[in-house]
């Protein structure tokens, strides 16, 4: 019967072996979940606009009121749209420089022989 030789476990070289792609995942995961928390904030907050200006509808005893509350709905909407999105392109973009910022040890072009 031969004799069990002793498993040796390869060790990852390159990006693997530096922790490259546990940060980038955990970073990833980090980001997924920002974008995600805002998201769910945004959607509530314009739930309960909505509410209130369902609300101000309903109360309103002439055409006018109806006009200026819609016009106010329209107009505050449309502004918290254009700041979420530039919310979501702020974490997008810090997402992408700390995915660049990555592995301490990143390759250089030149150093792979010819």
């Amino acid at each position: 019967m031969p004799a069990k030789k002793p498993k040796t476990e390869a060790q990852p070289s390159g990006l693997a072996g530096s922790g490259f792609p546990m940060m980038a995942g955990s970073a990833a995961a980090q980001v997924w979940m920002d974008m995600g928390t805002e998201a769910v904030r945004f959607v509530w907050d314009r739930l309960q606009q909505d509410i209130k200006t369902q609300q101000a509808l309903l109360a309103c005893t002439s055409l006018e009121e109806m006009q200026k509350v819609q016009a106010a709905f329209f107009t505050a909407a449309q502004e918290q749209y254009a700041a979420e999105a530039a919310k979501m392109l702020d974490l997008m973009g810090k997402a992408a420089a700390s995915g660049m910022a990555g592995s301490p040890t990143a390759r250089r072009y030149d150093d792979v022989p010819l």
